[in-house]
């Protein structure tokens, strides 16, 4: 079954489930009392002595199951299962159990956890047991528990959200903080083979800049060939400034290949479909791949004198298209248009 029709199941289930509620006198009962739930049936229970705030900054442990639509890991494993918990010795040993990676946690860590947890709000929900039964496995409850130095703690088990922007905030951190100290399993597999293609524009205030192949015909050849890398720079009005043409270099593709290889920019374009306001994949269309600060929510207009855009054609087939009007995010990725066009430039002089 496809994305959409699991989607529609589980809707369906949770529709069954809220019919089943509605004839028992729509029963709210605590954790244990239907030991074996019927499937789409729905459990809720809140304790009502649970806080639900949360005073203490300092955080000791952490634990948080998650499967997400929009973050995997290697080939589209989707499934986490983070935490953070003292050892034998009670050093806090910060871990992911689906790939195994562990290491001792630090303050910093468990600092920008603490933080993640009071931006989302997520001790509103402590006490919390609210689950349906039967869902697929992106829905599938799990529990979520915070504990920190003071004794407080933070614990609820709720239906699985797979678009939850403080799940992303959580794989985000532990993927970033694991490959810093050179640990890169949660991060999506990279594409190894070489690229076969590659066009970049860019147009800065009235400056447009043009690099890529181009066939000519024979009398512009050179040496016979009529696959041709060409630079074309228009300043002003376009015609002013003629197009230059060379042969490719034999480790052209290699070079721009390390280039995009040493960048974010495939894990960037991976992780941006998803547009939170809109509640669907049109980040791309849009304008925003990963880059900048900014979202769809934000209403960032089209720049009229700026624009990007990359084409990548890899051995693999893969493709990877970028189309950008938005300064947010050619602000953020102008370091790599800078150390591409410091590599292609001088090869036309």
């Amino acid at each position: 079954m496809n994305r959409k029709g699991i989607r529609i199941m589980a809707a369906m289930l949770c529709f069954t489930a809220s019919l089943g509620l509605l004839f028992s006198a729509c029963r709210k009962s605590k954790p244990g009392d239907d030991p074996v739930p019927v499937d789409g049936g729905n459990t809720t229970y809140q304790d009502p002595d649970a806080p639900k705030t949360v005073e203490s900054k300092d955080l000791t442990e952490f634990s948080a199951v998650l499967w997400l639509d929009t973050r995997y890991r290697g080939d589209e494993y989707r499934l986490f299962d983070f935490s953070v918990a003292p050892d034998e010795s009670g050093t806090p040993i910060a871990s992911e159990a689906e790939t195994g990676i562990s290491a001792p946690a630090d303050r910093d860590l468990l600092d920008a956890l603490a933080a993640i947890i009071a931006q989302y709000g997520l001790a509103a929900q402590n006490g919390l047991y609210d689950v349906t039964a039967g869902l697929p496995p992106e829905f599938e409850a799990h529990t979520f528990t915070a504990r920190y130095a003071s004794g407080e703690e933070i614990s609820f088990t709720v239906n699985n959200d797979p678009t939850s922007a403080w799940g992303e905030a959580v794989y985000d951190l532990f993927a970033a903080w694991f490959s810093a100290r050179g640990e890169h399993a949660l991060d999506p597999a990279a594409d190894r083979t070489l690229l076969t293609h590659f066009d970049l524009e860019i147009t800065d205030g009235e400056r447009y800049t043009c690099y890529g192949g181009i066939h000519v015909d024979e009398d512009s050849a050179i040496d016979g060939e009529t696959y041709l890398l060409e630079k074309e720079e228009i300043v002003g009005e376009p015609g002013a400034d003629p197009a230059a043409t060379i042969l490719f270099p034999a480790d052209y593709y290699e070079k721009l290949t390390a280039i995009i290889a040493n960048s974010p920019l495939e894990r960037n374009y991976v992780f941006s479909y998803y547009d939170r306001a809109a509640g669907n994949n049109g980040n791309h269309d849009e304008g925003y791949f990963g880059w900048g600060d900014k979202t769809t929510a934000d209403n960032e207009p089209d720049a009229e004198d700026r624009a990007v855009s990359i084409y990548l054609e890899y051995e693999s087939g893969r493709r990877i298209n970028i189309d950008t009007r938005k300064r947010s995010e050619i602000e953020a990725m102008q370091p790599l248009l800078d150390r591409l066009t410091a590599y292609l430039d001088p090869l036309f002089q």
